[in-house]
């Protein structure tokens, strides 16, 4: 392979060029060589120490107040507490972020007594709380300081813009509140700055330099934190991920890289890339099931293979034949929740005793007895009769002493011609009635079911089965739709005529025989490997974020976010959930967005947009000869990155049915603060009073609504008139009267979203 590309005439003068090209055979070509570097200097000292200063005393005032359980902090006490226990739990994050919170706990001496319970909660003295805000306000200061060092090597003004960018960082009110609590997004905002930082410095190094490997190693590191902490890290690799494309793209057009050094550049991009990444997400994956060898909260989210890898799981000491007179659990074969029933009933259509789908398995309402359609099953308990594929059955709610049952009226939610209400109803008195009786249709066998064994007996974790009603001849079907409030947020039940097969398959997981001192053959399970728990835990979490679909007075809709009209209650004094003491000020934590920056990044992403699109339009003509200079060339090439990096991060909730609120949308903010700068950096060559002007005009009117809105940041004393005077729109809707001095004031209801993590 020749090491140099063979050389013809050049198409044009080098010296009518500009800075970056070179002529090649047919066009100029753009050079992969450093664009821009610099060295920190005497005035970058003194802005960096000024915003270490400051990062400090914003990030970490008041830091202990309220000394009180606050919003999230419910789940992720709960999360660390539950690694205390060593109980499996399921979220719908990777493992990382809130492995730290559960590491810096143990360090500072919890004991793991503290329950995390209720929004509200005092903490007790044993609780390191102050030590595990101190995780997100360090990584709240560590994104400003990233800031200004990224903003220094993009913009070629000089000092002063990125030390504006940094300022925005430091002051934007939700990043504030959000950086000051136990929660996840401040440490995924400052892996998201490592990165950014990390392949901005490693695309401005000679390649194959010393810092050139170190600032790939950073950025993968930074990918690796940042999708082992939330899956949304997904995004920030689609981001790196492109624009390495594209740089790959132009070091293979640039005539003087030989074939064999492009190669290397592909390989060491991989390993730091794709391979750094992938492996820390399965280790701290790894760490956590290590962690976590006991049942818990999360164990009926799981297979029942995965649970027999428990080291107290019972199944393997259960019987695997399941008889009549057995009291069992039934288990949604694709959602993996059990068939659930309690006293509450239907706000509509039979008024009867409601069947759900629960995720609990620890829950005694998730038992049943399994009866023949004419016996009880006491009577049947001598006889160790077995339940065969085709036989017809009652299904006996242990706890309610009723039946499942199915009426020929429309489900709650599912309300068409073809679907029937599932209920509980009836006593042992109805005999005989085909509205109570269900045909058992054996369809496949789970893959550690006994290869050997015909599908004719039903057994425990190994068949997959149907209920078809006789009745009605439909078939129990449950689905991810969820009931409302009456409903507990559980999910609907219903009977179709011929539904789509996976929504109607079952199991039986638990399986207890009454009759004591028989000899039954056990519940066998094969090797159940890390990648196998691996995969069953993606679906659980894939599923249950899709779960998270229910209205909410807090959601911010992808349309609404960039425009501040819904803020988040995370904390109040005055919420009935917490004891009030007698002598503590009215008090509020809401998460709201500084409306000076989001309507300056909004504005001025989209003129960007705009004249990069027309920009590439005219770039796009191979044969023009380009002209523009290096300042110009800098803007349109940072732009780009920070556009896409905002699309990739943002455009996506557009497709996500569940619902979104604003700190879903922070990875996304943080790209538009960061265009706010390289436009103002851009403006600064062309209309430098301009470019004085507007930055003048949003830092005053973002430090304007930072002061104003300090109260509901640290949650400290306000006055009503205050509260009222601040509020822009109708739809923020914190409660001014939490400030009241009036013991007697009915406060209006606030609604928190404890009982809706993500």
């Amino acid at each position: 392979m020749p090491t140099k590309r063979s050389k013809q005439k050049p198409s044009i003068s080098p010296s009518k060029l500009p800075p970056g090209y070179k002529p090649g055979p047919f066009r100029p070509f753009h050079t992969s060589k450093l664009l821009n570097y610099f060295q920190l200097t005497k005035l970058d000292q003194f802005l960096t120490v000024s915003l270490l200063a400051l990062s400090v005393i914003i990030r970490l005032y008041k830091l202990y107040h309220p000394a009180r359980v606050i919003f999230d902090e419910v789940h992720l006490g709960t999360f660390s507490r539950e690694y205390f226990k060593g109980e499996f739990f399921m979220d719908v994050h990777p493992p990382l972020g809130k492995l730290i919170f559960f590491w810096v706990a143990m360090y500072f001496g919890w004991n793991g007594e503290f329950g995390f319970e209720e929004i509200g909660d005092a903490y007790d003295n044993n609780v390191p709380f102050l030590a595990m805000r101190m995780v997100s306000a360090l990584s709240g200061i560590g994104t400003i300081m990233l800031t200004y060092f990224m903003m220094r090597l993009c913009c070629r003004s000089g000092s002063l813009v990125p030390w504006f960018v940094s300022v925005l960082v430091l002051i934007e009110n939700s990043l504030v509140t959000q950086s000051r609590l136990i929660m996840l997004d401040s440490p995924l905002m400052f892996a998201q700055s490592v990165t950014m930082f990390g392949y901005k410095s490693f695309a401005n190094q000679r390649p194959f330099s010393g810092n050139w490997f170190l600032m790939l190693l950073l950025t993968g590191l930074g990918l690796g934190v940042s999708v082992c902490i939330k899956l949304t890290g997904l995004y920030t690799i689609a981001w790196v991920g492109i624009l390495t494309i594209i740089q790959l793209w132009n070091i293979l057009g640039d005539l003087e890289v030989p074939i064999s050094t492009w190669v290397k550049h592909v390989i060491y991009r991989a390993i730091a890339l794709i391979f750094i990444p992938i492996s820390m997400y399965l280790y701290f994956f790894q760490i956590h099931f290590d962690m976590l060898p006991y049942n818990g909260s999360g164990s009926g989210t799981v297979q029942s293979a995965f649970r027999s890898t428990f080291e107290d799981s019972e199944l393997q000491f259960m019987p695997v034949e399941v008889l009549y007179g057995n009291s069992v659990t039934i288990k949604h074969n694709n959602l993996e929740l059990y068939l659930h029933s309690h006293n509450a009933t239907y706000e509509s259509g039979s008024g009867e005793q409601q069947v759900t789908l629960y995720h609990s398995d620890f829950d005694e309402y998730n038992e049943w007895m399994i009866e023949s359609k004419n016996k009880f099953n006491e009577r049947l308990i001598e006889k160790q009769k077995p339940v065969k594929d085709g036989d017809i059955i009652r299904l006996y709610h242990k706890v309610t002493g009723k039946y499942l049952h199915v009426n020929d009226v429309r489900p709650p939610l599912s309300d068409y011609d073809y679907a029937n209400e599932v209920s509980c109803a009836g006593d042992r008195d109805l005999l005989g009635d085909i509205n109570y009786e269900f045909k058992v249709k054996i369809i496949d066998k789970k893959p550690h079911g006994r290869k050997d064994l015909p599908l004719i007996k039903l057994r425990a974790t190994e068949s997959i089965f149907q209920l078809i009603h006789q009745g009605t001849k439909c078939t129990l079907l449950g689905h991810e739709d969820l009931l409302p409030e009456w409903g507990f947020g559980q999910n609907e039940v219903v009977c179709i005529d011929e539904p789509t097969i996976p929504n109607t398959l079952w199991y039986i997981e638990s399986n207890f025989n009454p009759k004591k001192n028989v000899t039954f053959e056990k519940i066998t399970f094969g090797p159940y490997s890390y990648w196998q728990k691996l995969k069953e835990v993606h679906r659980a979490m894939f599923r249950i974020n899709r779960s998270f679909t229910q209205d909410h007075d807090y959601a911010s809709t992808p349309g609404g976010w960039p425009f501040v009209l819904r803020g988040v209650g995370y904390f109040g004094s005055h919420n009935d959930v917490m004891e009030k003491l007698t002598d503590e000020p009215g008090s509020m934590i809401y998460l709201l967005g500084n409306v000076v920056i989001y309507y300056s990044a909004f504005f001025i992403l989209t003129l960007c947009i705009a004249k990069y699109l027309i920009h590439l339009f005219f770039q796009m003509n191979p044969f023009k000869i380009p002209n523009e200079s290096p300042i110009v060339t800098n803007f349109y090439e940072n732009s780009r990155d920070w556009i896409l990096g905002w699309a990739l991060h943002y455009l996506p909730s557009f497709l996500m049915s569940r619902k979104l609120f604003l700190h879903h949308y922070f990875p996304a903010l943080y790209f538009s603060i960061v265009l706010i700068g390289q436009y103002v950096d851009y403006q600064m060559s062309r209309r430098k009073y301009f470019a004085y002007g507007l930055i003048s005009v949003i830092l005053v009117g973002s430090l304007y609504c930072f002061i104003t809105m300090i109260p509901i940041i640290y949650g400290t004393e306000w006055t009503v008139a205050g509260c009222t005077a601040s509020k822009l729109f109708s739809t923020w809707d914190y409660d001014c009267m939490a400030y009241s001095d009036s013991v007697d004031f009915v406060h209006d209801d606030v609604v928190y979203e404890d009982e809706v993590y993500e």
